[in-house]
């Protein structure tokens, strides 16, 4: 586990909410993640990419929770999607067989295009 601090930075691009997270999403910065996130996941037909690429880390509670903001979302005919991951984080995702659980993109263009498409 790192001491890192976590920063979020958002963004509006053509209607979704672009964020960019940097530093690592563990047990130390999991409920700041889960306070910052969870208004923007409740608002009706949200739209939302997490700009990964500076993501450093991320522990199982992180990643679960980014499980269930896809569930969320997917199930409100919204959109959330992952860009940018690293690929130590990429290997943990296929490792616990949550790539299917949260729509991952190799880049932030690739999401943007995909939230556009909603």
């Amino acid at each position: 586990m790192t001491s890192a601090a976590l920063t979020m930075e958002q963004e509006d691009r053509d209607g979704v909410r672009l964020i960019h997270v940097s530093g690592p999403l563990d047990s130390i910065t999991h409920d700041q993640f889960r306070d910052y996130l969870d208004p923007l996941v409740a608002e009706p037909h949200a739209r939302i990419v997490l700009d990964c690429e500076k993501l450093s880390y991320v522990n199982s509670r992180g990643l679960t929770l980014l499980a269930r903001y896809q569930r969320m979302l997917s199930s409100s005919l919204a959109f959330f999607g992952v860009a940018g991951l690293n690929p130590r984080i990429l290997k943990a995702i296929d490792l616990l067989g949550m790539g299917k659980l949260v729509r991952v993109y190799p880049g932030v263009d690739d999401a943007l295009k995909a939230a556009a498409r909603l």
